[in-house]
């Protein structure tokens, strides 16, 4: 229990999260997690298989304190967005890197984002949003879900924020259509309204996430040309705050630098 605690404290830099999870961590650990089979993915429900932690960098701020630094990572593998006319499911994990620390001038408590990875979702009812043509390669329609600029992590308050921008990939749409960009996100401010404990299969200690938004708004498309009147037709776009939702569940997890590089030494220039 005392390690789970110590975990617990350092992914949410927080004694508030520790305090909010202890009580969960407890009756997971009173069960023992069942290994999930090598041919079938986790389920959305379930946590991620292992801790991937390679977009962390091999280095930290010059002074910084590797004791006192952390790489997390945030994996959202389901649930689902309604986005105007469009009710896509998370059908694959969208992972965002960040970095937390202790600030060696200030001795403030910082977060840095390094770096989001998405798949690729196919879109049901494709261009058209007639069922079944979404498996003619014409009509075909994915959604890639990419970072648009901010992340605001603050489990303790049970809030994020989150700027997201989502490519449109169609043969017709050309490989610059997007919904929402960095001067104009669909900005999420998600309440995280349930946070649990989530022992992992490979022994990693997670903190899962269920968080939800309904007044975000999101903007027409851009960069999509000539088929952007069309683009904009098939997704309801733009499309005011109270018409659309997410309902995510996300984990999050990480590591002290420490501990990644027992070896790395406090760099002076």
């Amino acid at each position: 229990m005392s390690s789970m605690m110590k975990r617990l404290a350092v992914l949410s830099l927080s004694a508030g999260l520790a305090a909010t999870a202890l009580s969960a961590a407890s009756a997971a650990s009173a069960q023992a997690a069942p290994k999930p089979r090598a041919q079938a993915p986790a389920p959305a429900d379930a946590p991620p298989a292992s801790l991937d932690l390679s977009d962390c960098p091999d280095v930290l701020p010059v002074g910084a304190d590797p004791a006192d630094w952390y790489c997390n990572v945030l994996v959202t593998s389901g649930g689902s967005m309604k986005i105007g006319n469009i009710d896509q499911q998370i059908t694959a994990p969208m992972r965002i890197t960040l970095l937390a620390g202790t600030d060696p001038k200030t001795g403030a408590e910082i977060s840095k984002f390094v770096k989001m990875r998405s798949t690729a979702m196919p879109v049901a009812g494709g261009a058209l949003g007639i069922p079944g043509t979404e498996k003619i390669p014409l009509f075909a329609l994915k959604v890639k879900p990419q970072y648009a600029g901010k992340i605001d992590l603050d489990i303790v308050n049970r809030k994020t924020r989150l700027d997201l921008k989502i490519k449109l990939i169609n043969q017709l749409l050309g490989d610059n259509c997007f919904v929402g960009s960095a001067t104009a996100p669909i900005s999420l401010d998600l309440d995280l309204a349930d946070i649990t404990a989530a022992p992992g299969p490979d022994g990693t200690f997670w903190v899962k996430i269920n968080a939800t938004d309904d007044t975000f708004a999101v903007p027409k498309t851009n960069g999509c040309g000539l088929t952007a009147p069309i683009a904009d037709f098939r997704g309801g776009l733009p499309s005011a705050s109270g018409k659309n939702h997410a309902q995510l569940t996300s984990y999050f997890g990480g590591k002290q630098y420490s501990e990644m590089y027992p070896k790395m030494a406090v760099r002076t220039k």
